[in-house]
């Protein structure tokens, strides 16, 4: 357990260290968070992440065969450093184009991975953490404002189509007319911290309902905040286990500079979930509790008990809360 007298930046440096151990190549769901992670981490000073990052993206660029999970690499950072001139234009394109061929699943919102079954036809949450700011980054690159209009379309679609009754679900499948109605509360997370990324890379042009939108989810999840400042894996769902990945969302989003003003928030709920942040990690820079790979369910049960274990969704999500945390003054 990380001590809360320990230096921002440390307590930066020992999730980002322990990040490292992730060898990327081929995307999945989560990566992106990770890579974000780390380019925070290296512009704060924590230690020198970019070079190996390069190392990563262009290995996966020269070597890993195109192919339908290209979808889901983080597309922000590998655009970033196209315009950087870190990375040959070809990489940008490439992620541009996987997604250019995919089917509508809803609105502007594709149907991300057609070759997994469990993912087939259907939207998850999850996408609106790396979808919009993909778009919207590519909109700059490109100076081409119908990029910038798809990242909102984006980001609307899918939190139009996922509201449910507790918040928003994790899953909407075409097919079935529905979602799911599971409330998962890391799924809230990934929303907010793109609904705010998508807000900070549009300069806030075009992006009011995004706001509104992002205020929602603040709000939600600061009403069902635990009293430890962890959230359940499924909110008004009383058998659910705990998250803790939940509370590093939180932080990153309550401190994310496009959340300034955007709606009060309670000074407790985010000390909570920074206390809740620093006994999630251990000495070895593992963040602690979170659970894994939480496939699309149509049975309620199979959320609320997870098995956890180290990823890097939950590095990710710990590395942007502290990079948060350390950015604001002493």
């Amino acid at each position: 357990m990380a001590s809360p007298a320990q230096d921002k930046l440390q307590l930066l440096r020992i999730a980002a260290d322990r990040l490292l151990d992730w060898r990327f190549h081929c995307w999945y769901w989560g990566d992106a968070i990770a890579v974000d992670g780390l380019l925070e981490a290296h512009a704060l000073e924590a230690g020198t992440y970019r070079d190996s990052l390069l190392e990563t993206l262009h290995r996966w660029h020269r070597h890993c065969p195109r192919n339908f999970d290209d979808v889901l690499a983080p597309g922000a950072a590998i655009i970033r450093c196209v315009m950087d001139g870190e990375l040959p234009p070809e990489a940008g394109e490439r992620v541009l184009d996987a997604l250019q061929g995919l089917p509508l699943a809803y609105g502007a919102v594709p149907a991300l991975e057609p070759h997994r079954p469990f993912f087939r036809f259907g939207i998850c949450i999850d996408a609106v953490y790396h979808l919009p700011a993909t778009y919207a980054l590519a909109a700059r690159w490109k100076r081409d404002p119908t990029l910038a209009t798809r990242a909102i379309r984006i980001a609307l679609d899918a939190m139009h189509v996922l509201r449910c009754k507790a918040g928003w679900a994790q899953w909407f499948d075409p097919t079935r007319k529905r979602h799911n109605d599971v409330a998962w509360s890391r799924g809230m997370g990934w929303a907010i911290l793109g609904l705010l990324d998508l807000m900070q890379l549009s300069e806030g042009q075009g992006t009011d309902e995004v706001a509104d939108l992002a205020a929602a989810v603040l709000l939600r999840l600061a009403d069902t905040q635990a009293p430890d400042g962890n959230w359940a894996g499924v909110l008004d769902h009383g058998p659910a286990d705990r998250e803790t990945s939940t509370a590093a969302f939180y932080v990153a989003a309550a401190l994310h500079p496009a959340s300034r003003g955007l709606v009060p928030l309670p000074a407790a709920v985010l000390q909570r979930a920074t206390e809740a942040c620093h006994r999630a990690l251990a000495d070895d820079g593992t963040f602690t509790g979170v659970t894994a790979d939480v496939l699309p369910s149509w049975d309620i049960k199979t959320y609320e008990h997870c098995p956890t274990e180290p990823s890097p969704w939950a590095q990710g999500a710990a590395v942007r809360a502290f990079a948060a945390l350390a950015r604001q003054p002493a």
